[in-house]
């Protein structure tokens, strides 16, 4: 891993996102059947660029999703403010008009204290539209899945694939006064367990690096915590990996929103070719009108 990593959190979140859309979709218990990712970034009128988060194309579930939908999910480790807000629903706007579905704004919170205010502040706004659902994991949940954790492992019992991003997710969501704690419980933790396997180890011991780093930099004890987990960061295979699949996505991505971009204007062309065929027909409906009405005018 790098020696510094700047905004920790959206590139972990971008990265399991390249590497595991689907788990991390469950892990949020996100509405809907997770269908795939869609490009994340928009152009304004002005002609520029903004980048949201995360895209989901979802089918229904019919608890809460009834009809093909897109969820826009944005994670903050600071309070949704009205910049943000306003970001949003660009966000929705570009999406309803360039993909023609409904869209669902979700913000993920790290931070309790944020959260809170977020919540008091933006949740009771009056217009529906700029109503987004917020998510957060609170302190005593983090202790319920800190203590699983750490029983499970014990016993040496498999974890799931949602308690494995536990690992990586629960040093996020700490509370600020024990978030060094418990990223060094959950770095042994890791250590110790010998069930989670292939990719997903991978992906999660990444996450955990950049946690580390987060809360460690390049001390003494952030280095001892690094070594702990150090055969599970391959640095060149992994940064290789990592590289390639982003490249990758990222340029399917382009292709299929150009692709979608074509459709509609060709759509528009359709269109307007059909504006100009009638008003050709009402040209010359006109004509023949004026016609009959100088053929009257001549008798």
């Amino acid at each position: 891993l790098r020696k510094n990593v700047h905004h920790p959190n959206d590139v972990s979140i971008k990265y399991l996102q390249a590497t595991q859309a689907k788990e991390l979709f469950d892990y949020f218990k996100l509405p809907g059947k997770f269908v795939r990712s869609y490009p994340r970034k928009i152009v304004k009128r002005d002609g520029s660029e903004r980048e949201m988060d995360w895209l989901i194309l979802v089918n229904p579930d019919h608890i809460t999703i009834f009809e093909r939908t897109l969820i826009n999910v944005e994670f903050q480790s600071r309070r949704v403010d009205e910049k943000k807000i306003k970001a949003m629903s660009d966000y929705k706007d570009y999406s309803k008009t360039y993909f023609g579905l409904p869209v669902l704004s979700i913000v993920i919170i790290f931070d309790e204290t944020e959260f809170k205010a977020s919540l008091k502040e933006y949740s009771t706004t009056a217009s529906d539209i700029l109503r987004p659902i917020y998510i957060h994991m609170p302190g005593e949940e983090i202790k319920k899945r800190l203590n699983n954790l750490e029983i499970k492992i014990h016993n040496k019992e498999k974890l799931s694939p949602q308690e494995s991003f536990d690992i990586a997710f629960l040093p996020m969501f700490a509370p600020r006064l024990e978030s060094e704690t418990i990223t060094k419980k959950i770095t042994r933790l890791f250590r110790a367990d010998r069930t989670i396997e292939d990719a997903l180890r991978n992906d999660v011991a990444y996450v955990l690096g950049i946690m580390i780093r987060k809360y460690f930099d390049a001390t003494k004890k952030g280095k001892e915590l690094l070594k702990l987990i150090e055969k599970e960061i391959n640095k060149t295979d992994l940064m290789e990996v990592i590289e390639y699949e982003l490249n990758y996505r990222e340029q399917a991505h382009k292709a299929e929103l150009q692709k979608i971009i074509n459709e509609k204007n060709n759509e528009l062309t359709a269109k307007n070719n059909e504006i100009n065929e009638k008003k050709n027909e009402l040209t010359a409906k006109n004509n023949e009108i004026n016609e009959k009405n100088n053929e009257l005018t001549a008798k």
